[in-house]
């Protein structure tokens, strides 16, 4: 770790009228004596705020030397998937040689700027590098910038960025996902070998699908979150985005395990060597085909999926049905907790709260001074998803949030058992292929709506694994930068990553359309 100055705000004292419209707003109904003794003691507590900040907090070091890089020309931006190109060269050798990286603008790289996909961040520049981009150079990667993003990552279509409505040059009337679309199509166009993604609902694994990339959503933890732009605590995950599975499981046991800074993660959780593990002990593998996952999805896809399943003996894996009967309410579980969550951590400076472990203080004092001066410039979507959580919020309290942590856990329970029947879950990864891009609703309020409902319409599947924290991997059925076809998403036990890739890798050699990848 290295040390920052860090740079005080200047305390005022605390008033008598300050402390009577917070109890009045908090419904205490104090005395004049009690306003008068609780400004006192805030008054008092201010001295300790004066100690906070005369100590130094830790960051982490920054190892390798950089420049700050560039903006690309509109021209060069591949579809607007580029937010920033940079040259950062890591170790000179190691698992990663050789391999170039895009990194999700919602991740810190030390000395980059860093917009998440939004103009309320515009100017600001991480002094510390995620542990996943440390993890990058030090196995000898390269880093060629920054990838595009919806603004705040909440939305799952690619089109409220701040650089402009992402696309693939592939496919450029169809729509690539998000909200990791700018990683999805520079993997998809070949502009870099692997990329960094991040997913919240299903913000990896939707761009996979739609750009014939691979997308892995680790289990919960196994991955280190620390120096990302956090959603929600509970359901933050960071992972890989690559051209195919064995990149895939490369990439993965690289930057894979606990850093001892993000309380989310496990000391006691080895990491495989899994690139070198994806041929043995395959044969006969289960597949449980999951009925609630297909019902939520269009016939076209229903048929797809189950035509290429038929096709799995080829592969030495076997078929059963299983069942996880809350699946189908995922999406109405997921509602209750993640607008009311979200906002809160948005509201804090994407801080967040209760969690030991590493908090980026300069990037919660740029989200909080953004939001304050500068509000007005968010997305639609972003304004409506935080009102919605503030609403409920202030309308039910912690009702809604905290029912659907407890459905969490029986939902997690059903996943559990199912996954005692199989070695892996298998379903569609989205309820259909990806769409022509919508014009322009004739009000603001059409469009408004249109951009909602487009975010949401395809996430009934992935949500779940994000509440879970099981691993769940995306495979297309079709090729490079194309998302005409569907995907099959494979769910596995938590820390079971390395069955769910020789799965996927078993799976692949039988896609013709993917040969080409392998």
């Amino acid at each position: 770790m290295s040390y920052r100055k860090y740079q005080p705000p200047v305390h005022r004292q605390v008033t008598q009228e300050e402390i009577e419209v917070l109890t009045n707003d908090l419904k205490y109904d104090c005395s004049i004596d009690q306003i008068q003794a609780i400004k006192d003691v805030a008054n008092e507590s201010l001295q300790d705020l004066s100690v906070l900040d005369s100590l130094c907090e830790p960051i982490p070091l920054v190892k390798y030397p950089r420049t700050p890089g560039y903006r690309p020309a509109p021209e060069d931006r591949v579809g607007n998937s580029w937010a920033w190109r940079c040259n950062i060269q890591g170790a000179t050798s190691g698992k990663l040689s050789g391999k170039t990286f895009a990194i999700k603008d919602n991740v810190s790289v030390a000395g980059v700027p860093m917009s998440n996909g939004s103009r309320l961040l515009q100017g600001y520049i991480p002094e510390f590098d995620a542990t996943v981009v440390s993890r990058i150079l030090d196995a000898g990667g390269r880093i060629l910038g920054k990838s595009s993003c919806d603004d705040f990552c909440l939305s799952a279509m690619g089109f409220s960025s701040v650089e402009g409505y992402i696309t693939n040059p592939n496919r450029p009337d169809y729509r690539v996902g998000g909200s990791s679309g700018g990683s999805g199509v520079l993997v998809a166009t070949k502009q870099v070998d692997m990329a960094i993604a991040a997913d919240q609902g299903g913000s990896i694994r939707i761009p996979a699908a739609w750009t014939g990339t691979v997308g892995l959503k680790p289990t919960y933890g196994l991955v280190p979150y620390t120096g990302l732009v956090p959603i929600e605590p509970t359901v933050d995950h960071v992972g890989p985005l690559t051209r195919n599975v064995t990149d895939c499981a490369l990439f993965l046991e690289v930057i894979a395990g606990n850093d001892g800074l993000d309380g989310r993660q496990r000391a006691d959780v080895e990491i495989p060597e899994y690139s070198k593990l994806l041929e043995p002990g395959i044969l006969h593998k289960k597949l449980g085909v999951l009925q609630e996952g297909l019902d939520t999805c269009v016939p076209e896809t229903q048929k797809s999926i189950n035509e290429f399943l038929r096709n799995a003996p080829l592969a030495g894996l076997d078929l059963a049905n299983v069942s996880v009967p809350l699946h189908k309410h995922g999406g109405a579980i997921f509602t209750g907790f993640i607008a009311p969550g979200a906002n809160t951590c948005f509201q804090m400076g994407t801080a967040g709260q209760f969690l030991q472990g590493f908090y980026p203080t300069s990037l919660e004092k740029a989200v909080r001074q953004g939001r304050q001066c500068s509000g007005s410039l968010l997305a639609p979507g972003i304004k409506t998803f935080t009102t919605i959580g503030e609403l409920l919020t202030r309308r039910y309290g912690n009702h809604y949030y905290c029912k659907s942590r407890n459905l969490i856990l029986e939902l997690t329970k059903q996943y559990e058992e199912a996954l005692t029947k199989c070695d892996v879950i298998v379903m569609p990864t989205l309820t259909h292929v990806s769409s022509k891009i919508t014009e322009k609703k004739a009000t603001e309020v059409e469009s408004q709506l249109a951009y909602i409902m487009e975010s949401t319409d395809q996430i009934a599947n992935t949500v779940v694994a994000n509440m879970t924290g099981h691993p769940a991997l995306t495979l297309p059925l079709g090729s490079l930068g194309d998302g005409s076809k569907d995907s099959l998403m494979i769910v596995g036990r938590k820390y079971d990553e390395l069955t769910v890739l020789q799965v996927a890798r078993a799976l692949e050699k039988i896609i013709p359309e993917r040969l080409g990848t392998l």
